[in-house]
């Protein structure tokens, strides 16, 4: 990929992971998981379907940087896309994280966030009293951490 492409972390989870060689369905995006030192999206679990992930905790993993083209389906080159021994025990999906000040002041705790999809980075935090993206944001305040200041959070209209 190489243009600049914001995306986020909700508009991924459910998308469909198509191989360029041969048109084979690899699964869908079930989960993103993040480098916290880095701030970025490294990888991507893979279930076969989203409701699989109740049923069976196994998933398989893909790096971000393995796609060339995002649209109605994320596009690979090949099934080798898919890493066999990649650990993602030192990632985090950042979901239902706290988000605390540099006084300790607790902000909430994170719902979602908008990542640059070529390179992973994010760009910013959605962060409410409750972490949980299941319960609509009609329901509880949400605001919207930037990653230029990642000190002051700022209300999503």
């Amino acid at each position: 990929m190489t243009s600049e492409q914001l995306r986020q972390r909700s508009e991924f989870l459910g998308t469909q992971v198509i191989t360029r060689e041969g048109g084979r369905r690899l699964g869908v995006i079930s989960q993103l998981w993040v480098d916290i030192d880095r701030r970025e999206v490294v990888a991507l679990g893979l279930r076969e379907s989203m409701l699989s992930g109740v049923l069976s905790s196994t998933q398989q993993i893909m790096l971000l940087s393995s796609i060339r083209q995002i649209g109605d389906v994320v596009l690979v080159e090949d099934s080798e896309a898919v890493e066999e021994d990649l650990d993602v025990e030192a990632y985090s999906t950042l979901i239902n994280c706290e988000v605390i000040t540099e006084t300790g002041e607790l902000l909430g705790k994170v719902r979602g966030f908008r990542f640059n999809a070529s390179n992973g980075k994010l760009v910013s935090l959605v962060i409410a009293s409750l972490g949980i993206p299941l319960i609509p944001d009609q329901v509880v305040s949400t605001y919207e951490l930037r990653s230029k200041k990642w000190s002051a959070a700022a209300p999503i209209a």
